[in-house]
């Protein structure tokens, strides 16, 4: 693995670096090495580097490992120690020793731990030793909230019997509603012939106590779903389902134009708020006329269909033991569904399909049987399918791990919006038109956005990460992307048409070499690699006649600062190529001239 493969690995993956040297210098694992895996296996994973360290600016400092064969040894060890950490999520492929720089360094892939295994904490305790990762920092997370995560890890938890409850405390209006809905969708369905007590313990809302005293009760998914209100609120105080349409105008004094919370003028059930909210979603959508086999009219779209999914899965994936509750926005720009709990699963595996892990399976069910809301976890690709052929902005899932939230945006905004489309074109011409779809997209979101990064692509695209990242550094070289900041925290902003002055004094020269070097500053400029010696006869040409900043450099050659300091310009000065114009190294002004001496490379 070389320098610029790591640099990739660490911008499409949340990273750590570690230095691990022990106390003998030879490396060992040090002990903030399990914060950062608990945080990482209860998060969305990552990659931790032993043998290295990360300076101010954001570039690695390789240490290595001097009996790099003991540290894993050492590793593999530890991660069957219950005192040390909870649950070894490593598999052999997860580890890796690589040499890098001349130095031997351990790449560990943590991978997001399962639902049956987080939380993933350290040192036998949950209640003070399970992480999550918040902005690339490991935060241990508090008690409430790491129980929540215990009891997420008990898949059919809502399937449970309420012992204190009876079958009085469903409400009668809602499980008549679900059943007539479940006519209207099933009408040959068995399980209508039932009466009310076996049709709710076949749907199962409600158990039958066996070996007791028969008593029927509710299951926690029945109440939450068609229970009432009051009843509800014994179990869960802060309860709290709500949807709000804004207005469009940003500027208007109104908070909300049509709002659904509980107020005691309906019951508030999950059933009932499904109805009241679905409809509401759905009422500015164009429903074309059409129809279905010859004789129904057909009046849901695919958009329809999306926009349902994304309701149910809110729905199901809420953790309601939080205090937020469940919220719906309604606005201009298209769609927010934000539900307490994290995602039980990547959000790769969402967009993916085919992973099915519901927090709340028996609820789930429960949408499902009148076929309210698909299963085998195909809701996340029928979304971006749908959006993809309305050429509107992809649907986007954030978390938010210190509020554990997750939000789930579906905008009704074109994705390649002409005016913006039209300016590319302007500005860069050919440079925009010849690039591939992926380039396209960033260049148009990062003039959308004013500014973006990798996580915000990834989310908008089906490319790999890792094409995401070359995708990026290759914009940046050809000048049609600026970079900000290092690691994670890089972000992206519309490039400027570049400076090409240096190009033209290059080729007004009447010195033959320097009408090579224009060629060849040109040829590198639009190149995303050249030799290393290509690019150091072009610095050394560049920097003849004049001082030239890192700055001018870089933009002349199209190519990172950063990358031009320190991959070419210092190790010229050390050379004797090039001389400097202050003697402080640091003096914000430096600049670099060609020595009469030196010799291009």
């Amino acid at each position: 693995m070389n320098q610029e493969e790591l640099d990739t690995l660490r911008e499409g993956w949340d990273f750590e670096a570690k230095l691990a040297a022990g106390r003998d210098g030879k490396g060992a694992i040090p002990d903030s090495m399990w914060e950062t895996y608990s945080a990482m296996a209860n998060t969305s994973g990552g990659v931790i580097l032993l043998g290295a360290r990360e300076l101010k600016d954001g570039s690695l400092e390789f240490r290595g490992l001097g009996d790099i064969t003991r540290v894993e040894t050492d590793l593999w060890n530890q991660l069957q120690n219950p005192e040390k950490v909870s649950a070894n999520i490593l598999t052999r492929e997860s580890v890796e020793q690589v040499e890098v720089n001349g130095v031997d360094i351990l790449l560990i892939h943590v991978p997001k731990a399962s639902r049956a295994d987080r939380p993933v904490f350290i040192k036998g305790s949950w209640e003070t030793g399970t992480y999550v990762r918040v902005h690339e920092g490991d935060r241990r997370l508090s008690m409430d909230v790491a129980r929540r995560m215990v009891a997420d890890a008990i898949n059919d938890r809502d399937a449970s019997v309420l012992e204190d409850f009876t079958l009085d405390d469903l409400h009668a209006g809602t499980i008549r509603r679900y059943r007539e809905f479940f006519a209207a969708r099933r009408p040959e369905h068995p399980y209508l012939e039932k009466d009310d007590e076996d049709f709710l313990i076949a749907i199962g809302a409600a158990k039958r106590r066996r070996g007791g005293d028969g008593v029927i009760r509710p299951t926690l998914a029945g109440l939450w779903m068609l229970g009432d209100e009051i009843a509800i609120r014994d179990l869960l105080p802060h309860w709290h389902l709500s949807y709000k349409e804004l207005p469009e105008d940003p500027n208007d004094s109104r908070r909300w134009l049509d709002r659904v919370h509980p107020d005691g003028t309906w019951n508030a059930n999950i059933f009932a708020f499904y109805l009241r909210v679905i409809h509401k979603l759905h009422s500015d959508l164009k429903i074309p006329f059409e129809i279905e086999q010859g004789q129904f009219r057909k009046d849901e779209t695919p958009v329809h269909v999306a926009i349902r999914e994304a309701l149910v899965n809110t729905l199901v994936h809420a953790d309601y033991r939080g205090t937020t509750g469940v919220r719906i926005i309604k606005k201009r720009s298209g769609f927010e569904f934000i539900n307490p709990g994290l995602l039980l699963i990547s959000t790769q595996q969402v967009w993916e399909g085919g992973v099915s892990e519901p927090r709340n399976p028996m609820l789930h069910r429960l949408f499902g049987l009148p076929q309210l809301g698909e299963r085998e976890g195909s809701g996340g690709p029928t979304m971006r399918k749908v959006w993809r052929e309305q050429h509107w902005r992809a649907p986007q899932i954030t978390q938010d791990v210190e509020h554990n939230e997750t939000h789930l945006e579906l905008r009704q905004e074109s994705l390649f919006p002409d005016a913006i489309v039209n300016e590319l074109v302007e500005r860069w011409g050919a440079r925009f038109t010849e690039q591939d779809e992926l380039g396209r997209t960033i260049l148009v979101m990062a003039e959308v956005e004013e500014s973006i990064n990798h996580g915000t692509v990834a989310a908008l695209s089906d490319a790999h990460p890792r094409d995401i990242t070359l995708k990026l550094q290759e914009l940046v070289r050809q000048g049609l992307l600026d970079s900000h900041g290092a690691r994670r925290g890089m972000t992206y902003t519309p490039g400027v048409q570049p400076n090409l002055s240096l190009f033209e004094e290059a080729e007004r020269s009447s010195q033959s070499s320097l009408e090579d070097g224009a060629s060849l500053i040109q040829r590198i400029a639009g190149s995303s690699w050249a030799a290393q010696k290509d690019v150091r006869r072009a610095i050394f040409l560049l920097c003849a006649d004049e001082y030239r900043t890192v700055s001018e450099i870089a933009a002349a050659l199209n190519r990172k600062p950063i990358t031009v300091q320190q991959n070419y310009v210092s190790k010229m000065v050390a050379d004797g190529e090039l001389q400097t114009k202050f003697s402080d190294s640091t003096h914000p002004k430096q600049a670099y001239r060609t020595t009469q001496h030196g010799k291009p490379a």
